[in-house]
């Protein structure tokens, strides 16, 4: 309110002036209207170099149907299957049981490595198609071409109709808990360490 004689003016607001400037300090430079814009495009570029680099294109040793490929979630046991005539080297009933599955002996390395946060608890064992019969490490190892073992687990055929490469999460129960194509399986340990603990 104004005071006759305090020399104070009322406040009005200047209805020419643009309603953004009103209430910035005189002198204040008003935001540069782009910068929310490149905000923006940064971010939308941030995210589809993630999306990118976690989503791997469909390739020849996919699963057709992408939704079974490493679906993240462990299958119940009530509706889990059982192979109780599964026979392979080193498959113990009663035990949890890791089953790789691949076209020929992976590297020896690699393997380990991929395998070095499996509880020693579960047994380890890889079908391959070719390749022969010695162990890699833990692994024990099991030639088979006929792909008997993967149609019992029953892991999917690839999109190229060759033979399976993944994995199958057994439980004590011989209860097919996790099962999927995984040509990257080597990769991925932290996946496999994190089911098999899940399982065993």
């Amino acid at each position: 309110m104004h005071r006759a004689g305090d020399g104070s003016q009322p406040s009005r607001v200047d209805p020419a002036r643009p309603y953004a400037d009103r209430g910035r300090l005189p002198g204040a430079r008003p935001p540069l209207p782009f910068v929310p814009l490149l905000a923006w495009a940064a971010g939308a570029i941030a995210l589809a170099v993630v999306v990118l680099s976690v989503v791997r294109g469909q390739g020849p040793l996919d699963d057709p149907d992408p939704a079974q490929q490493r679906p993240g979630f462990l299958t119940s046991a009530a509706g889990a299957r059982t192979v109780t005539d599964l026979r392979l080297p080193g498959f113990v009933r009663g035990r949890p049981a890791l089953v790789l599955f691949d076209r020929q002996r992976p590297n020896s390395q690699r393997l380990q490595a991929a395998l070095g946060g499996v509880p020693a608890r579960v047994q380890v064992v890889l079908v391959i198609s070719s390749g022969g019969k010695d162990g890699l490490g833990r692994a024990r190892v099991f030639q088979e071409p006929s792909g008997r073992a993967s149609r019992a687990v029953g892991l999917d055929q690839p999109k190229d109709g060759g033979p399976p490469i993944g994995y199958a999460m057994i439980d004590r129960q011989a209860r097919v808990r996790y099962v999927t194509l995984d040509p990257g399986y080597l990769d991925h340990g932290f996946e496999l360490a994190l089911i098999a603990k899940a399982v065993s």
